[in-house]
C-alpha cells in the first residue's frame, strides 16, 4: 500500500489505494481506524453582544453533549478584531450533566438585567467581544469548536452581530477549528438596539433552544477485495436512539448532488455505539471480521469520489463530501482507502468540513 494519512479539517484519510493488496483490516498496513471516534462534550451554541450600556451582556453559550465530571479541562478564548487566536483565556470550573446549557459571560449584572438569570460563570478576559470576534472553545489546549474567523475582522461579514447575537442551527456542531457559517443562524446587526431585556426583545436570543443530533458520520470505506469490498460507512450514536427509522442515508455519486434518502435505518442504537452500514455482509464479514449492522446495495453503491449524506426526517444533518464534486482527484478521495471522521468534530450539517 502507498497510502499516507493526512487531514482535511474534520477528517482524516487513508490515501488513495492504501488499502491495495490488504485481505483484512487488522493486517493492513494502514487500517482503518474502525471504531476509535470520541465525540466532544462541549459544543458552543450560542454569542451574544448586547443593547445595554457598555455592550452588555457579551456572553456565549455552551452545551453540555454528555455528563462533564470536571469542566476545567475546557477553556475558551477570543480572536478580536481578526488577530489570531488568542489561545485559552479563561478556564472553565464545575461540572455539567447531558442536556446542560452552561453561560460564561463578560460579567453578571447586566447578564441577569437582560436575561433575569445570573450566568453559569464570568470571564472579563475571555469575554470581552464585540460583535465582529470570534470565540474558540478549547479541550486540553485543543480547538474543537469555533465561532467566527480567528484571523478576520467580523465587520461587514455574514457572521457579524454587533448588538445582535448568532445561534447554532439545531444539529451541528462540534466544528473543530473550522468555521462553518452554515450551521448558524443570525439576529443581523443592530437587532437588539434599544431594547432592555430578552423577554420583551422583538428579535430575542433563543436561548436555550439548541437541540443535538443523535447520529454522525464517522468513516467511510472504499475496498480492496474483489468489487471494492466493502464499500461501508460507520455511524456513531452521540445519544440513546429508541427508533433509527427516523435516519436515512443517501449517495450522491460522481457529483451528481444529492438522491435524498435511499435506505432507512432500522432497530434501536445506545449512546457510544457504532453502526455499520454496508452495501453487503460476505466482504464486510471477510474484511473486518464480523458482519455489518445493515446492509443497503442502493445506498452505499459507492466508491471513494462519492459523497453521503445522512438524514433525520428527510433533513440533511450530516455529510462526507462534496455532493455537488466528483471526488476524484480531490483532497476527500479515498479510492481503494478510507476517510475517517476526528476526534470532537461534527456532526456538520449540510457542509463538508
Amino acid at each position: 500500500p502507498d497510502g499516507s494519512t493526512f487531514v482535511l479539517d474534520s477528517w482524516s484519510f487513508s490515501g488513495p489505494n492504501a488499502l491495495d493488496g490488504e485481505t483484512t483490516n487488522a493486517a493492513a498496513e494502514t487500517p482503518f481506524p474502525i471504531g476509535t471516534y470520541n465525540p466532544s462534550e462541549l459544543v458552543i451554541t450560542g454569542v451574544i453582544d448586547g443593547p445595554l450600556t457598555g455592550g452588555l451582556p457579551k456572553a456565549i453559550e455552551l452545551y453540555a453533549l454528555a455528563d462533564i465530571a470536571d469542566l476545567s479541562v475546557y477553556g475558551v478564548g477570543s480572536a478580536n478584531n481578526g488577530g489570531g487566536t488568542g489561545g485559552v483565556e479563561f478556564t472553565l470550573s464545575g461540572s455539567a450533566s447531558a442536556g446542560e446549557f452552561i453561560y460564561v459571560a463578560s460579567e453578571s449584572t447586566g447578564f441577569t438585567t437582560f436575561f433575569g438569570f445570573a450566568p453559569t460563570l464570568t470571564s472579563v478576559s475571555a469575554l470581552s467581544i464585540n460583535g465582529d470576534d470570534a470565540i474558540e472553545l478549547f479541550l486540553n489546549g485543543a480547538v474543537v469548536d469555533v465561532f467566527g474567523e480567528i484571523d478576520t475582522d467580523g465587520t461587514g461579514e455574514p457572521w457579524e452581530h454587533l448588538d445582535g447575537w448568532a445561534y447554532r442551527n439545531d444539529g451541528t456542531g462540534p466544528d473543530g477549528s473550522t468555521f462553518v457559517l452554515d450551521s448558524w443562524s443570525f439576529s443581523g446587526p443592530n437587532a437588539l438596539d434599544g431594547e432592555t431585556t430578552n423577554a420583551a426583545a422583538e428579535t430575542p436570543f433563543p436561548i436555550g433552544t439548541y437541540n443535538p443530533s443523535e447520529l454522525v458520520i464517522t468513516g467511510v470505506i472504499d475496498g480492496p477485495l474483489t468489487g471494492g469490498l466493502p464499500k461501508a460507512i460507520e455511524l456513531y450514536a452521540l445519544a440513546d436512539i429508541a427508533d433509527l427509522s427516523v435516519y436515512g442515508v443517501g449517495s450522491a455519486n460522481n457529483g451528481g448532488g444529492t438522491g435524498g434518502v435511499e435506505f432507512t435505518l432500522s432497530g434501536s442504537a445506545s449512546a457510544g455505539e457504532f453502526i455499520y452500514v454496508a452495501s453487503e455482509s460476505t466482504g464486510f464479514t471477510t474484511f473486518f471480521g464480523f458482519a455489518p449492522t445493515l446492509t443497503s446495495v442502493s445506498a452505499l453503491s459507492i466508491n471513494g469520489d462519492d459523497a453521503i449524506e445522512l438524514f433525520l426526517n428527510g433533513a440533511v444533518v450530516d455529510v462526507f463530501g462534496e455532493i455537488d464534486t466528483d471526488g476524484t482527484g480531490e483532497p476527500w478521495e479515498h479510492l481503494d482507502g478510507w476517510a475517517y471522521r476526528n476526534d470532537g468534530t461534527g456532526p456538520d450539517g449540510s457542509t463538508f468540513v
